[in-house]
Parts: C-alpha cells; structure tokens; sequence
C-alpha cells in the first residue's frame, strides 16, 4: 500500500515537472530560448536551431506573442539561408513578414523587406533585389531612423554598381556616407561600392585611391571577401588602362587569397581572359580547364549542401512528427493534470475551511480573553485613580498644613515686630529723658529711667513668645539643639529670629544692640556652626 501510495506520488511530480518544462508563462522566458536558438545557428548546428526555433515559434502562436514568434520565424528563414536552402529562407521570411505587417511596425517589416533583398542579391535576381531593398529603404525613411538609412542606401548602391548604373549608385553612396559615421563595419561597404562605382564611371584615379586605402585595413582572415572584392577592382582598374602585368599582380593576389570554391570559378576565369589578352594561350587554356574544375567542385559542394538541407529537412519534419504526438500526449497528461489539481483545490478548500472554522473559535476565545484583559485594565486604572486622588488629598492636606504655618509664623513675626517697635520706642522715650537736665538732677526719675533701662535688657516677654514659636515650629530648636549643642540661649534665641528671616535691624531692636553688633554676631554663629561659605545661615537654618 505504501510502495503504491509513493510511487503515485512520484508519478505526479514528474507530471508536474513535465508540465512546468513545456510552458513558457512569459515573453522573457521565451525570449531566452529564442536567444539560445539564435547562438546554435551561428554555432552552425541548424538541425538543433531549427528544431529549437520551430518550438519557440509554437509556443508564441499559441499565446499571441507576436514579438516572439516574428523572431523565431525571421531566424528559421536565416538558418535555411546560411545552409544554403535560398527557397525555404525566401518562404520563412515571407510567414515573418505576414506577422509583422498584421501584428508588428514598420521596423520588423523593413528588417525582413532587407533579408529578401540579401537573398534575390545572391541568386542575382538584381531586379527583386532592388525593389525590395527600396522597399526597406522607404520605410526607414518614413522611421527617420538614419542608421538603416544609411545600411539600406548601400545596398541599393551595391546592386547598381551590378545593373552597371553608377551616376544611381553614386547618389545612393553620397547620402549614406554621413550617416554611417559611427557604423564603422557598413561604412567599409560604402566606401568599396564607391570604389566600384568610381571604376564603372572609369574615374580610375578615385577609384584606385579608396581601393588601396581599404586594402590596407583588410589584414584579418575575417576579411578575406572584403579584400578579394577590392583586389578584383584594382585589377580592373589596370586593365581598363592597359597595365596587364599589374592587373595579373592584383588577380594573383585574390587568387592566392583564402577564399571560397563560389569565388574561383570568377578568379580562374579572369586569370584565363586576362591571359588571353597577354598572348599567353597555353595559361589561358590551364585557367579555363581550372574554371570548369572549379565549376564542378562548386556543383558538388552545392549538391552535398543540399543532401546536408534535405537531411536537415528531413529531421525538422521527424521532429515536428514527434512535436505533434508529443502535443496529443501532452493533452493527455494535462487533462490528468487539471483532475489531480481538482482533487487538490478539493482538499485545499476542505482544509481551508477547518483552518478557518480553528481560526474563528480562536479569535472568539481571544477576545473573551482581551475583554478579561480590558476589564482588569479597567479595575486597574480605576485602583490607579484613587490612588491618585489620595495623593492629591495628601498634597492638598500638606499644603494647607504648610499655609496655616505660614500664617501662624506671620502672626508670630508681626507680634516680634510689634515688640520690636515697642522697645524702640520705650527707648527713644529713655534716651529724650536722660538728655533732660531737670531729670537728670532728679534722683527719683533718674532711678526709674534706670529700670526701664533694665526691664529694655531682660525683655520678660521672651518666654511667651518662646512657647508661641514651639508651637507652630515644633521639634525645630530640639533638632538644633541636637545637632549643634554647645549653644548659648543667647545664640538660640538670635537664630530663632533669623529663622522667621528678620532684617537685621528688626532682631537688633529686639536684642536691644546695635545692626553692626548684630551682623558682626551672624557671622560669628556661622562660624561657630560651621556654615560653608557659599551658604548662608538663613538656607542652612531652613534645611534642619
């Protein structure tokens, strides 16, 4: 049972991995095959390319990707044209074209108007290859897009040049010059239509002064053509002028040249007209039998060329059989896909829903627990608040304790000064008598004045006003007492009415000294209190 249940397991992963190979969900992914179809052509593996690209070119059918299936259509066409296959290239271009003048613009229309031209250009059908490269032509006009301008101008020069009309060409060329300033590889091709067209125009000198120029450049292998082409325009430029040995110096060259079988049937069958017209006929006669064995390899090439495309047919039409049955089987797995996807959103939904009925009682019990959790919150906060308003109570209660002291301390202040006034004005009425001469010479008086003097000293009030103050600052002289023990009453009593902050003339008056004595006397009890400097005795009488 379990061997069954882990094999149908695996059989459904493969399905699904199966699936997700053969789809392609967007464009980019598509692209990127597309890419990889593009780099095996140019690696020369047509049949993988070819195979590759037919598959890309499906897919976008089916999904409307129009971009993607103009791409792999147009590359298709271009590898039957690399293998040689004109016929089958001309027939991918024309399905390319269709697509891009339902679907596309004009940019991908005039791309493939220009591949068609290239091809009609080397069957030499000159008359289609002009017409549908200024088909091209027009529509980069109509783009402004001076670049393909530029590209398409040359290539309707390149095709005059060989429908031998130059004054056509040489427009062509003029234009297209300026606008490849930047395009240095389709800019060599002008300029050796221009050397051509010189030489058709028999403007030797200009013709002859681009062509050696752009010889020199073409030093690589991969130039090959390029220099074989100019060697053959400097080798009609010679002739033209009746230069043969050095006409027969330039044609010696392209032939020594790495070219290809197409281009040695041209070369032998300069050589042998070139040496007919030199008189030497035996050479003349060995070039032409070389161009008859060049023709005949050129016909064998071409012939396994063709045996290698209609292999290569031959294997696209397997594959493309094979493409088929795989689609049917494909169908097949897909309608088995689509039952166990029904089978999984059934238990998905099932499961969805027990989560979901979990999910509901879960958030019923969470909010029994937050409405416990907002109900002791509450009891908290309220605990919280009256709290507060005993404090607030206490607050209120401290600060009226503390304003009825104040006032009690103002009632005992405004009684010290009211003794203090008292004794000032007990002893101005002392100090106006004894100046008196009759008093003076009055024993009695004089004895009385003595006593008011005395009565002035002992100040018998003290006591009460002493009691008075205990009682409203209570524990302030024990705490003094305790703290600092070697204090005079004197000294106590002079600190108490520094305590209530009297001036220093008030407590002088009720000290019966003088307001120097009583400052001298301040600073004497801070020292002897050992009082910093930067306090004062009234802040450090405040902190007991």
């Amino acid at each position: 049972m379990y061997k069954r249940r882990g094999l149908y397991i695996t059989c459904i992963a493969l399905l699904v991995a199966i699936h997700a190979y053969a789809q392609v969900k967007t464009p980019e992914a598509l692209d990127d095959q597309i890419d990889e179809g593009i780099a095996l052509m140019f690696q020369k593996k047509h049949s993988q390319s070819i195979e590759l690209l037919i598959t890309t070119e499906s897919i976008a059918k089916k999904n409307q990707w129009h971009e993607q299936a103009f791409r792999s259509t147009l590359n298709i066409g271009s590898n039957y044209y690399l293998l040689s296959d004109f016929g089958e290239a001309v027939l991918y271009y024309l399905r390319a074209y269709e697509v891009a003048i339902a679907h596309l613009d004009s940019r991908q229309e005039m791309t493939v108007l220009n591949n068609i031209g290239i091809l009609y250009f080397q069957e030499e059908d000159l008359e289609q290859a002009k017409d549908y490269f200024f088909r091209a032509y027009h529509k980069a006009k109509a783009l402004e897009d001076e670049i393909k301008v530029g590209y398409y101008a040359v290539n309707l020069a390149l095709v005059s040049n060989k429908m031998k009309v130059p004054d056509s060409a040489q427009n062509y060329i003029e234009e297209a010059l300026p606008l490849l300033k930047n395009e240095r590889d389709v800019l060599v091709k002008a300029k050796m239509a221009q050397s051509e067209m010189y030489l058709l125009k028999k403007q030797f000198a200009k013709s002859e002064a681009i062509a050696l120029n752009l010889l020199e450049s073409f030093q690589d292998i991969s130039q090959v053509e390029n220099k074989v082409f100019m060697l053959f325009v400097l080798a009609q430029i010679n002739e033209e002028q009746n230069r043969l040995d050095k006409a027969l110096r330039y044609i010696t060259d392209a032939r020594n040249a790495q070219v290809g079988i197409e281009n040695r049937s041209e070369i032998y069958g300069y050589l042998s007209d070139l040496y007919g017209k030199m008189g030497l006929l035996e050479k003349a006669l060995t070039y032409k039998d070389s161009v008859i064995i060049a023709s005949d390899s050129l016909n064998t090439t071409r012939n396994r060329k063709l045996f290698e495309t209609e292999k290569v047919k031959f294997q696209i039409q397997n594959y493309q059989h094979e493409l088929s049955e795989s689609k049917e089987i494909l169908k097949q797995e897909r309608r088995f896909f689509y039952s166990i996807i029904g089978i999984i959103v059934l238990t998905m939904s099932f499961i969805l829903w027990v989560f979901r009925s979990n999910s509901v009682k879960h958030k019923q019990r969470k909010t029994i627990v937050e409405l416990e959790l907002a109900k002791e919150k509450s009891d908290y906060l309220l605990i919280e608040k009256q709290l507060h308003e005993q404090e607030t109570l206490a607050l209120l209660e401290q600060e009226r304790f503390k304003n009825e002291l104040e006032v009690k301390n103002r009632k005992l202040t405004a009684k010290a000064l009211s003794l203090s006034s008292k004794n000032d004005l007990i002893e101005e009425v002392v100090q106006s008598l004894s100046q008196n001469a009759l008093i003076s010479k009055n024993p009695e008086l004089k004895q009385h004045i003595s006593e008011l003097k005395k009565h002035l000293k002992t100040d018998t009030q003290w006591d009460s006003f002493f009691t008075h103050f205990e009682e409203i600052n209570q524990g302030f002289l024990d705490r003094l007492r305790c703290k600092h023990d070697k204090l005079t009453p004197s000294d106590i009593r002079y600190i108490t009415y520094l305590y209530m902050n009297l001036s220093n003339k008030e407590i002088a008056s009720l000290l019966n000294i003088t307001p120097q004595s009583c400052r001298k006397r301040k600073e004497r009890l801070s020292n002897k209190l050992n009082i910093p400097e930067d306090t004062t005795l009234h802040d450090y009488l405040s902190k007991i």
